[in-house]
């Protein structure tokens, strides 16, 4: 049964994570096609990109989903890049894919979207995966071209 997400306008902070907790999503390659399509997606949709962050088994994503909604976004992007990943990675593609719901919050604040860029970028360090942010290359601390400016509230 697919989550229902009432607001589909705003800034959120999204979170989908692969099925059966499978880590897949830091395999060779496909953090860049992971960028790539989000990036592919926030253009065909007049979305904005904040931030995120892939680590193995989940994605953190800040965005404003522009004029189609959240749940379109986020649609296209997890099917788009599945599919591609899927004719990547042929002998495993039956471990790649996203589970059907994607969690969201909604940021209604300086402080909220503060506290929500701080998670997002220290997430890798909350995980063990890394001792400092910046050792984590799959953050988008490192791909400041691919983000888009957030307004001063």
């Amino acid at each position: 049964m697919s989550q229902i997400h009432r607001e589909q306008f705003g800034i959120f902070h999204i979170t989908t994570n692969t099925v059966i907790s499978n880590s897949w999503c830091t395999w060779n390659g496909v953090p860049q096609c992971l960028i790539d399509h989000l990036c592919r997606a926030r253009d065909l949709y007049h979305a904005e990109l904040y931030a995120f962050c892939i680590l193995p088994n989940h994605v953190h994503i800040i965005l404003s989903p522009g004029p189609k909604g959240l749940s379109r976004f986020m649609q296209a992007f997890k099917s788009n890049s599945v599919k591609y990943l899927r004719k990547q990675h042929v002998a495993q593609a039956k471990e790649i894919g996203w589970q059907e719901n994607f969690y969201d919050e909604r940021i209604r604040d300086e402080q909220q979207r503060s506290n929500a860029l701080a998670y997002v970028q220290g997430n890798a360090m909350k995980h063990g995966l890394v001792q400092e942010i910046l050792d984590w290359p799959w953050t988008s601390l490192h791909f400041p071209s691919k983000l888009d400016l957030l307004d001063i509230w």
